[in-house]
């Protein structure tokens, strides 16, 4: 399998974190459990006219347009790995994707909506010059061409201070920070800041902050580093043992042994048969 991913041009770069590239020829009917990131992104398959929506085990058959923009998730997912045949794709930072669509971000969140249906014309334009170009170099080229444009024409450029204040605490330390004691430094009520959030980043400060503090688990455990899981817990900010495993689970529908044990080649992508 061949993946690639690049960094955007600077003038993306406040809104994008990376655009990917997977093709696989011999890719096979197989799902696996994507855990939530914290992420929004857009996925435009170009090997087939459509996705498959793995979702629905009872209905396989069940399909979604050729390209989505994913909200950000705060649960698990499933993919068919049939759909890695050829995929290229854009990931946010959080909050950048309000320069491109401009709505209130939390109408997106935990749903996929059809690119088309936001872009129209252009979504479909994009995808069939994706298709035509000859080689993973070029397609990324198109992509960041194309997100140049629309962030040329956009009227919102960038995430309010508030917010960029609030996500660089955040990220320091999700397993510590306070968010009463962040709207104080702000200077902003608890509900002002969740209403920011809801609205540019999808969910609320606390989720958002659980994600993060999940995927700091997610990342070590992934590496293999030699950890007793108390002190896992403890050092991603958790109470204790069970309340690092109840939020997990709640994340992720696996204990934390079960995450281990399993066989995977990316930290959020758990092979399910």
């Amino acid at each position: 399998m061949l993946y690639l991913e690049r960094r955007p041009h600077p003038a993306l770069a406040p809104f994008i974190k990376s655009f990917w590239y997977a093709s696989n020829p011999q890719a096979t009917h197989r799902h696996e459990r994507i855990l939530p990131n914290g992420h929004a992104q857009v996925v435009i398959s170009l090997a087939r006219d459509y996705l498959t929506d793995a979702n629905h085990p009872t209905d396989p058959l069940q399909h979604t347009p050729a390209a989505l923009f994913l909200g950000l998730y705060s649960h698990h997912q499933q993919i068919d790995t049939i759909d890695l045949s050829e995929l290229i794709g854009i990931l946010f930072h959080p909050g950048g994707t309000l320069a491109f669509f401009p709505e209130n971000t939390h109408v997106f969140t935990n749903r996929e909506t059809s690119l088309e249906d936001l872009w129209g014309r252009a979504a479909v334009n994009l995808r069939n010059d994706l298709r035509e170009a000859p080689a993973p170099a070029q397609k990324f080229d198109l992509l960041e061409f194309a997100l140049r444009h629309r962030l040329s024409e956009s009227r919102t450029q960038r995430r309010i201070p508030v917010i960029d204040y609030a996500l660089t605490h955040l990220h320091q330390s999700p397993g510590t920070t306070k968010i009463a004691a962040l709207t104080r430094d702000i200077g902003v009520s608890p509900r002002r800041l969740s209403q920011l959030f809801r609205e540019q980043i999808g969910v609320s400060p606390k989720l958002y902050c659980r994600i993060q503090r999940f995927q700091q688990a997610v990342q070590q455990m992934h590496r293999g580093d030699d950890i007793h899981w108390a002190d896992l817990a403890l050092t991603c900010g958790y109470y204790d043992q069970s309340h690092f495993a109840n939020d997990f689970h709640a994340f992720s529908g696996l204990s934390p042994t079960t995450y281990s044990a399993t066989q995977r080649s990316w930290a959020n992508h758990i092979p399910l048969d």
